[in-house]
């Protein structure tokens, strides 16, 4: 395998255009993060952090100590009601720790700095996509940077890389892990195996599922080295040496990194693995056009959220590098393994197909589309750069078909502009985006905004429309309103006021979830009928005063059906 990263010989701009780029990408996440809403899951996961810092205190320092730095209502102890125990807090326990030292009771301001965070490792994890893709293809200019460049310009990525601190972290920690193994197996030596136990342990901190699939493609890895070396071969002691100390090491820094795992490693890892692959979310989602329950979802679930939600031109690049990497691999078999760039892909082919085959055999619980499968993404984005290399070569190499590739590459040009057009206008919601659905049919198969974040447009929006000294607002489903009602300012948040019965508001939010269908013009005018982009409508509010009449029977109907509808937790 060539040498990591290649530069000698090169202009000096191109050695310096990717570090330009990435600061340019820093500079433009500084800009804008500051206008994205506050999602469902967010506060929900800052407590999961802020509940394994004090639990990490109290194992670390006195209990004098512990109960000054300690929040009132934070429980410590494991026994604690608090379920979130078996999250990883890589992340959100350091956020937690800044945000304590920062910003102490200012909850806005905190948020804010969370979501800055969460563009930082985002940024990281576009660094470690184009390094893998300078050692697959290290002789090439532009294809690296379009792997970095894809992942930027994926608009629900972008938009979740400011609030998801789950899948968005995750997905850059794998894909950091997966550089460092790609360098452990160009040479394996003791401190490469050092620095990918130590990348493997820091995915596993933020999801199990990271240590079992790195330790599972690591000894995988080391094993091919006896059936095709990439360079001098490794003898199988040291082969074995390695992997021992790997998988002592990373284990050794998942616990350390882990607060919840000390008191009890085993017993409480095995709790993990239980809820890694059957958390217990008893909800429903709604999927072509039904809702149907979490447990109980359809094999085609997660390759149909792919499909329609992945840009066009990248899953069609992917899936002709997939095909262009199973045809050599067919083909050639062994001889193939020798090669160094089709080692690596062989090995982008696990990382992409074996966790989605493995969710699909297990029946794992996956809901809000394929986030849980979001580290999969950049294997898919390195196999597109083998698709787009392919239709490349068609061009130059082969008249009869150049017309074609040249049409091809036009049209996916021309779509990735409009991709890149639609996250420009959808600021900041372009957690909507659908790649090829039309409007009305992406609004009645799929779920829209399931991340809420559109909340906040609608709030300052109202604020702005009305000029009544106190607005009061309700919502069918508890929390995001009062999620978003925490960014403002004060002199907004005293004109916002939440009430329990969202009948008793002026205002109805909503964000359809669980309720795509239209609502009856019964229930009021809709004031603000949101569509980021111009596309799908991802809020609506309704007035709801005397004017309107009457609550709607679908209204009431879907109150019924929804206790949760009946209250929502004040300010």
């Amino acid at each position: 395998m060539a040498n990591y990263f290649p530069g000698a010989g090169r202009p000096l701009w191109q050695r310096w255009l990717p570090g330009g780029l990435l600061l340019a990408l820093l500079l433009l996440g500084a800009s804008l993060y500051r206008g994205y809403g506050l999602t469902w899951d967010e506060p929900n996961n800052h407590y999961n952090g802020v509940v394994n810092l004090n639990y990490a205190a109290e194992f670390l320092l006195p209990p004098a100590v512990v109960q000054r730095l300690t929040p009132p209502g934070v429980p410590l102890h494991p026994k604690s009601t608090w379920q979130g125990f078996d999250h990883g807090v890589a992340f959100e326990l350091p956020a937690a720790l800044l945000g304590r030292l920062l910003y102490p009771g200012n909850a806005p301001e905190y948020y804010r700095l969370r979501h800055l965070l969460v563009f930082l490792v985002f940024v990281a994890g576009v660094a470690a996509l184009y390094r893998l893709a300078r050692l697959r293809y290290p002789a090439a200019r532009w294809l690296p940077l379009l792997a970095a460049a894809a992942l930027v310009a994926s608009p629900r990525f972008f938009a979740e890389a400011f609030y998801n601190g789950k899948d968005i972290v995750f997905m850059a920690a794998f894909t950091l892990a997966m550089l460092t193994l790609v360098r452990l197996a160009q040479r394996p030596t003791w401190p490469r195996a050092l620095a990918h136990a130590a990348a493997t342990a820091l995915a596993a901190d933020v999801r199990f599922t990271g240590l079992v699939l790195l330790t599972a493609f690591t000894a995988a890895a080391l094993l091919l080295q006896a059936y095709a070396p990439l360079a001098t071969p490794t003898p199988a002691r040291r082969r074995l040496a390695l992997f021992g100390l790997f998988a002592l090491v990373a284990a050794a820094l998942t616990l350390v990194g882990w607060p919840y795992l000390w008191a009890d490693p085993a017993t409480r890892l095995l709790y993990v693995m239980g809820h890694t692959t059957h958390f217990p979310w008893p909800g429903l989602v709604f999927y072509i056009g039904k809702l149907v329950a979490a447990n109980a979802l359809p094999w085609h679930y997660l390759p149909v959220w792919m499909l329609i939600t992945i840009p066009l031109p990248y899953s069609a690049l992917g899936a002709l590098g997939l095909g262009t990497a199973l045809r050599t691999l067919a083909r050639h078999g062994r001889a193939a393994l020798r090669r160094p760039g089709a080692w690596l892909d062989t090995l982008l082919l696990a990382w992409l197909l074996g966790p989605l085959a493995a969710v699909m055999v297990v029946q794992a619980v996956v809901y809000d589309g394929w986030r849980h499968l979001y580290f999969v993404y950049p294997a898919l984005l390195l196999l597109a750069l083998r698709g787009a290399r392919a239709l490349g070569q068609a061009w130059q190499q082969r008249a009869a078909w150049r017309w074609v590739a040249g049409t091809v590459m036009l049209l996916l040009v021309l779509e990735t502009g409009r991709t890149v057009w639609f996250m420009v206008r959808a600021y900041p919601n372009q957690q909507v985006y659908f790649s090829f659905l039309s409007t009305p049919a992406a609004e009645r198969l799929f779920e829209r905004d399931y991340w809420g974040g559109s909340v906040l447009f609608g709030l300052e929006w109202l604020l702005r429309h009305d000029a009544s000294p106190v607005i009061t607002v309700g919502e069918p489903i508890s929390g995001l309103l009062h999620n978003n009602w925490t960014l403002l300012t004060p002199a907004q948040q005293q004109r916002i006021r939440i009430v329990r019965n969202w009948q008793q508001a002026s205002y109805f939010f909503t964000i359809y979830r669980w309720h795509p269908q239209s609502y009856a013009d019964s229930l009021g005018p809709e004031v603000l009928a949101y569509r980021p982009g111009g596309r799908v409508k991802a809020l609506s509010i309704f007035r709801l005063d005397s004017l309107a009449g009457p609550l709607s029977p679908a209204a009431a109907a879907f109150r019924q059906r929804n206790p949760a509808a009946k209250a929502s937790t004040a300010p």
